[in-house]
């Protein structure tokens, strides 16, 4: 229900087993993101050895050609460093969990393990936060000092959402519906803002406030970057409680609902299916990656087997 910086902290030691340094290995010769094991035209300079069959002409060293007689070609090694950003959905809707921890605590724990693996990788990490107060832009840096002020920001902020939920409610409700739904699009505009190309963004959030503006920013940054969605996810998203009659509240009111009826329990879990399936036909059209996230997993896998090697191709 609540997070502590020191759990944050002792994720360290599980972060060692991604290994995100070796995760994304170039098909071309183009420049790329990560630096490559392949050898090709790219940013950096690597040095001039004697023509081969295949080789770019537009390589050619003519210098080096006119001394020796013999045609040589530079080589060059694609970029080192590949900016990560995170971008955490804290708002209030998170806050919710039947079984091991609420989803908001599940999205901190995973997006530490990825900020830990991703400093040991050698990568500067940079974050949007937001929540229904506002957000927090997080620039982009690769100390660890800078690893650690981040996670204490996501965990003062998660707490503070959390107070916010536990405390008495003595005024009227405000509806934060349209706020969320705002907040998300202005998170990821603010996050276009901060990304450049070639950007590797994880996003975390049960995506229920998408709408439009948030789906044309989210185009937009997959056009040049590579991005990783997790889905936070419960049991009870789906199916709902045994059949019976149970309450309800808001803090100020309370209902009663029975979840006696098949054909309900049905539409229900039927309602949730297709928002799901609507959401990964949408991200798949964005060649964006959609990893279900439940409380009951064991977020190593579940990370290790989304980030394991594969091709690039640019």
């Amino acid at each position: 229900v609540r997070l502590t910086i020191d759990e944050l902290l002792a994720l360290r030691r599980d972060a060692m087993a991604l290994d995100l340094s070796s995760s994304y290995r170039v098909s071309s010769t183009l420049a790329g993101g990560y630096r490559s094991k392949f050898r090709g035209r790219g940013m950096d300079f690597d040095e001039v050895r004697p023509y081969q069959p295949g080789d770019d002409i537009r390589n050619i060293d003519w210098r080096v050609t006119a001394r020796t007689g013999k045609p040589h070609t530079k080589l060059f090694r694609e970029e080192r460093e590949r900016p990560v950003f995170f971008l955490l959905d804290q708002s209030k809707h998170l806050f919710f969990g039947s079984r091991n921890a609420f989803k908001s605590v599940i999205a901190a724990r995973a997006a530490a393990l990825l900020i830990w693996a991703s400093i040991t990788a050698g990568s500067r990490i940079g974050a949007v936060l937001f929540d229904d107060y506002g957000h927090l832009e997080h620039r982009p840096s690769g100390r660890r000092r800078d690893a650690l002020a981040l996670l204490k920001k996501i965990a003062f902020r998660h707490n503070r959402v959390l107070d916010d939920i536990e405390r008495p409610i003595t005024k009227t409700v405000i509806d934060n519906s349209v706020h969320e739904t705002s907040a998300f699009a202005e998170s990821l505009a603010r996050l276009r803002r901060l990304a450049k190309p070639g950007s590797l963004i994880y996003l975390f959030s049960d995506f229920r406030t998408i709408d439009e503006d948030t789906k044309r920013h989210i185009s937009r940054l997959s056009q040049h970057n590579e991005i990783q969605s997790y889905l936070l996810t419960d049991l009870m998203d789906t199916q709902l409680p045994p059949p019976g009659s149970y309450s309800l509240t808001d803090g100020l009111t309370i209902n009663r609902i029975n979840t006696s009826s098949a054909l309900m329990r049905d539409q229900y879990h039927n309602a949730e299916v297709q928002r799901i399936n609507e959401l990964s036909d949408y991200l798949k059209q964005q060649r964006i990656l959609l990893q279900p996230l439940d409380s009951t997993d064991n977020l190593g896998i579940v990370l290790a087997a989304a980030n394991i090697p594969r091709i690039v191709v640019r």
